[in-house]
């Protein structure tokens, strides 16, 4: 059966992905993952219910597919997007950055241990890359009327590698990654809150909801870096799952994309 982690992965591939898709610049591979996401998600979900292996993995490759046709039309959006501004800078970046998480997803299903990283590592990338890899910049390029929230994405946009790289070269790199990301995502919620109160009455609770939601989150984050480094431990994954996972992802991105979404 899925534990909490897992099904933080299924709320973001029945709830945030189709609620992203939705404000994503129209175009051909776009539409047809929009149309495809379905049959992806519930092929994604069966595998949780069935033992790591080689089945289990090629259910979720067509999640990794959809992904790929999401990237594939941000790069039909490349020519124009310097033209249209930082917002769409942002937007195309959430269509690059979920295939990372699908990749992560094929591996956590197969039991692979991924550039060496053994779990739940694999799978806490995977939900990573499809929260704040994909609904952060999103949000980021809605509130764009707040220079704040235009700030926060692109530290989070630019973050986002840095931990990636620390992992994979140097556990100072990470911090300083972990850093960058916590900061940025804690100035985009206060654009976000700056935006608020120009919202008309539900959405402005639920973008209120959003960024206080990922405030909490961030904190926790660095209190779990912290204690990671320093070896006391102050903050275990599990927790982590409960604590920050459900505020990142039911608190900040999914209450953030509905308050968009009712507009």
């Amino acid at each position: 059966m899925p534990g909490l982690m897992e099904l933080l992965f299924l709320l973001a591939a029945w709830l945030i992905y189709p609620l992203g898709l939705s404000f994503l610049p129209p175009c051909a591979p776009v539409s047809l993952a929009r149309k495809l996401h379905l049959a992806a998600a519930i092929l994604a979900t069966v595998s949780f219910f069935l033992p790591i292996g080689i089945t289990a993995a090629a259910l979720v490759v067509p999640w990794l597919g959809l992904n790929g046709l999401v990237a594939l039309g941000g790069l039909l959006h490349l020519k124009t997007v310097f033209k249209e501004g930082l917002p769409r800078l942002l937007m195309l970046a959430a269509m690059f950055f979920p295939v990372v998480g699908g990749i992560h997803l094929v591996a956590t299903r197969y039991g692979y241990p991924l550039a060496g990283f053994p779990e739940p590592i694999i799978l806490l990338t995977a939900i990573h890359f499809h929260y704040t890899g994909f609904a952060a910049p999103i949000l980021a390029s809605l509130a764009g009327r707040s220079k704040l929230a235009l700030l926060g994405g692109l530290g989070l946009v630019g973050g986002t590698p840095v931990i990636a790289a620390g992992f994979l070269f140097s556990p100072i790199l990470k911090i300083v990654g972990v850093g960058i990301l916590c900061v940025s995502v804690i100035v985009l919620s206060i654009g976000q809150l700056i935006v608020a109160p120009s919202l008309p009455g539900r959405a402005r609770a639920l973008l209120t909801l959003s960024s206080l939601s990922v405030i909490a989150g961030m904190v926790l984050a660095g209190i779990y870096e912290h204690g990671f480094y320093t070896g006391r431990t102050w903050i275990a994954i599990p927790t982590m799952a409960w604590s920050h996972g459900i505020l990142n992802g039911v608190g900040f991105s999914l209450a953030g994309l509905l308050a968009w979404r009712r507009l």
